[in-house]
């Protein structure tokens, strides 16, 4: 049995299976923080507009907070009913009062499956203030994950169900080994399975007249001559011969930039916005000069360089500095592992021990992009701040 193919199969895709099933609850882990994050984020941006809004009188502090975006309704009993908490814990990034307001009570930060709400239990009258959508969470993750699952689970049904004619094949072979009786498989299968099938069929039947055939001619001789020498002059050989063989295919592709003239500034504020940030959370100096690239590329390049700044920083701030074609971005930190450099870090799959979880693809792929744009980069270290510098020029600017 620890031979059987079918075994090895449902062991394979026992491991496909759980395989699946870890990288999806991975993923969903990942989707889980940031979508916590966000809502973070907004509650904070909810409660700094709140505290804005204190200086104004009751009807008018309404109309500011609707002219902002937010709804204000009556906060009623069956509708807090129906809220949950927005995220765990109280996050360390809000300001102390906030913070112990949060723990006394006296704000609550409230979600349902569409909207965020912050609930001021002891204003008066008392308020709940809605954001729209913004707790909102796609349904696609699961709905793949039931779909890959659907999809891995009936091809898994159909290899079983197209080979489960080898048992029956078996079954002939070994009764016809022990009894000399072959019973017909008789498929209408067109696969290699059934054509197997039918070309034993048709070879035992063939099989099947030869020995009736010797039978009947061995018969009339022994009849006709009444001996049985003549019967040890009789023999029939067979041999039958088969070969395969297989075939491997490998392809490959390669970066081809789009070329245009691009505001560094613009791409920045897109990749930032990609990142979700707070306003002051990049501190930028841009001097109007064009540098010529392929946006959408470059953008992948500043978010990437905008992110690993932030992660990195211990305030979580990063700078940009334009002077003329030349980019710098940088943040606060400590020196790098004797290990690292800017060479090691843009290898593929190379992190420092400082972030394992890393996939060590950030650097490669910006080291990339700006290989085929022609640009180049450099790292220096001083004070006390990481600097990367991109220099922006290529042919395309020269020629231009």
């Amino acid at each position: 049995m620890k031979h059987s193919v079918f075994l090895k199969i449902t062991l394979l895709f026992i491991v496909i299976f759980i395989g699946a099933g870890i990288g999806f609850y991975a993923i969903h882990q990942k989707l889980d923080e940031e979508h916590e994050r966000r809502l973070r984020a907004e509650a904070q941006t909810m409660l700094s507009l709140l505290r804005k809004s204190i200086i104004y009188p009751s009807e008018t502090r309404k109309e500011f907070l609707r002219q902002n975006g937010y709804d204000v309704i009556f906060p009623r009993s069956d509708v807090i009913a129906t809220l949950h908490q927005a995220f765990t814990g109280i996050p360390d990034t809000y300001p102390p009062e906030i913070q112990d307001s949060l723990k006394e009570g006296i704000i609550q930060i409230l979600k349902d499956r569409n909207h965020l709400y912050v609930y001021l239990t002891r204003a008066k009258p008392p308020m709940l203030l809605v954001k729209a959508d913004a707790a909102y969470r796609p349904v696609w993750p699961e709905a793949v994950f039931v779909t890959v699952l659907t999809a891995l689970l009936l091809f898994y049904l159909l290899i079983i169900r197209a080979l489960f004619p080898l048992v029956r094949l078996i079954r002939s072979i070994q009764e016809y080994g022990l009894t000399g009786r072959y019973p017909p498989i008789r498929t209408s299968r067109k696969d290699e399975i059934g054509l197997v099938s039918t070309a034993l069929d048709n070879a035992m039947r063939q099989n099947q007249s030869l020995i009736e055939a010797r039978q009947l001619f061995l018969r009339n001789i022994m009849h006709e001559l009444k001996t049985p020498i003549t019967v040890g002059k009789l023999a029939l050989p067979f041999l039958k011969k088969g070969e395969e063989k297989s075939i491997l295919e490998i392809t490959s592709g390669a970066l081809k930039p789009h070329i245009e003239p691009c505001d560094p500034k613009k791409l920045v504020e897109k990749a930032a916005s990609l990142l979700f940030l707070q306003d002051d959370a990049v501190e930028t100096s841009f001097d109007g000069h064009l540098i010529y690239a392929d946006a959408d590329a470059l953008v992948s390049v500043f978010k990437n360089l905008i992110d690993n700044a932030l992660k990195y920083s211990p305030d979580h701030t990063a700078r940009i500095h334009q002077n003329g074609d030349v980019l710098v971005f940088s943040n606060r930190g400590e020196p790098w592992e004797h290990n690292c450099s800017l060479a090691s870090l843009s290898e593929p799959f190379f992190h420092s021990r400082s972030n394992p979880e890393s996939f060590g693809l950030g650097l490669y792929i910006v080291k990339s992009i700006l290989d085929a744009h022609s640009f180049t980069i450099a790292y220096r270290y001083e004070q006390d701040r990481h600097c990367f510098e991109i220099t922006c020029r290529n042919r395309f600017e020269m020629n231009g």
